[in-house]
């Protein structure tokens, strides 16, 4: 928080469209003050990894259930809550709640300032001038996309599966594609996003994944064959939605958000279609992990519709098989 606090700080007085914003109000970010590439610009890509920072805090401070404000972060605190106070607040009282949500205003400002100087097409280039924030350099810059994806993913309460990955408990001695335990496939071709449901029913278009690779840890004992050590349990739930609308699934391990919906974990879409509704998603567990869970509907607005009593319950088998699926309808 303090090291984000000196960047965006460091842009306020040198960026003319920054001129006269507060701190603690969100500004357009470059990649250091000194930059003169094409005259020293802000960046769409470092705007939206300042606002991204911001979100993977409140992703933190959900999973931790507290927010702790040190004297080194105090002045970051301060400048979007000017009672802040040095201390740990649980996620039950009242201050952690104005913290977190002064920080997402904060976080959703810098998104803000993105889409104002993005151009009217929604088209992002490499950077924005500092003078009047028209697009300059690189235009329709793959990684400005990316970086908007991800932030956009953060503030979903979407990470990646490394925030959580149980097998990688140390570094690996070296740096490859199996050094952690789990299963992996070349990235498919870009298709509709999955977590929304498809318009009038109609699928994403088909992509070609590559074979996938799965990497299994060590025998634990002598059997016959090589006992699981992590266990991919793929969901399958038909639920009939509407477009904007998207299906989670949340329950009481930290995996599963531990039952806070703002960290749901989305199940995908791909296979939808009007006549058979599917949303599914695989994650990752060790084996014999005792699980209590439900399915929630998340609508445009952010609004959590649950489905209805009782919640499932699922024990993750400890055996050879790496791989279980779980199927089933929503509780309407």
């Amino acid at each position: 928080m303090a090291n984000h606090k000196t960047t965006t700080d460091s842009f306020r007085s040198i960026y003319s469209i920054n001129n006269g914003v507060p701190q603690g109000v969100a500004v357009a970010v470059g990649r250091y003050p000194e930059d003169s590439y094409f005259g020293g610009n802000p960046w769409y890509l470092n705007t939206l990894a300042a606002a991204e920072q911001l979100y993977d805090a409140l992703f933190t401070w959900n999973r931790q259930g507290s927010i702790t404000i040190t004297s080194v972060s105090l002045s970051f605190f301060r400048d979007i809550y000017s009672s802040a106070a040095v201390g740990t607040y649980a996620s039950s009282s009242a201050t952690y709640s104005s913290l977190y949500s002064a920080v997402k205003a904060y976080a959703d400002g810098y998104m803000n300032v993105v889409a104002t100087y993005a151009q009217s097409n929604g088209s992002l280039s490499e950077q924005f001038s500092r003078s009047n924030g028209q697009p300059l350099s690189a235009y329709d810059l793959t990684w400005s996309y990316a970086a908007f994806l991800t932030a956009a993913a953060r503030r979903a309460g979407v990470v990646p599966y490394s925030w959580g990955e149980p097998a990688a408990s140390s570094v690996p001695s070296f740096c490859s594609a199996t050094s952690a335990i789990g299963t992996y496939s070349t990235a498919p071709t870009s298709a509709f996003p999955t977590s929304q449901t498809p318009v009038n029913g109609v699928p994403p278009p088909t992509t070609t994944v590559a074979p996938t690779t799965t990497v299994t840890g060590p025998t634990s004992t002598t059997t016959s064959c090589t006992l699981a050590t992590s266990i991919a349990v793929t969901f399958n739930e038909l639920a009939t939605t509407v477009f904007g609308q998207s299906i989670k699934i949340v329950g009481d391990v930290a995996t599963l958000g531990s039952w806070n919906t703002a960290n749901a974990i989305a199940l995908s879409a791909s296979g939808y279609t009007s006549s058979n509704p599917l949303w599914s998603m695989t994650i990752v567990f060790a084996p014999g992990t005792i699980i209590t869970y439900k399915f929630i509907n998340v609508a445009s607005s952010g609004a959590v519709t649950w489905e209805k009593d009782p919640n499932h319950t699922f024990t993750v088998p400890a055996s050879c098989a790496t791989a279980v699926t779980v199927s089933g309808s929503w509780q309407g």
